[in-house]
């Protein structure tokens, strides 16, 4: 790969977002695997010319904590399943549409004030254990 291509694809890695993600797949299969600094290098040659954005459920809890709302991790996987399943693929998947998506279907529970506190002032994440 030329120098001019590779410098422009390691800044268009985010400040090491693609590495970190590279970083949690070696962590979740490193028990299956018999050499993870292998598979490191073999994911890191393979992403080098590639992106991924990738939502977790960490960004859905934000989005609903923005809007007032504590969901479960559960709600949260199947608002991402659905979202998935359901965008507009020339677009993407927006913060709007995580924004839509829950103040249409209203799922959660309302946080309450010292909730919607924490999260502003101290940006922590209220998730519903109620209802696993």
């Amino acid at each position: 790969m030329d120098p001019v291509r590779q410098k422009l694809l390691a800044q268009a890695q985010l400040g090491g977002y693609v590495q970190t993600g590279i970083e949690a797949m070696v962590k979740v299969l490193k028990p299956v695997l018999k050499n993870p600094a292998r598979a490191k290098h073999i994911l890191d040659r393979f992403w080098s010319d590639k992106m991924a954005l990738v939502w977790d459920v960490r960004d859905v809890h934000t989005a609903a904590n923005e809007h007032g709302v504590a969901l479960t991790d559960r709600q949260a996987i199947k608002i991402i399943r659905e979202l998935h399943h359901y965008h507009y693929k020339q677009c993407g998947i927006k913060w709007g549409d995580l924004a839509c998506y829950l103040e249409e279907y209203a799922l959660g529970r309302r946080l309450t004030q010292r909730e919607r506190n924490r999260f502003w002032e101290q940006n922590l994440l209220t998730i519903d254990r109620k209802r696993q």
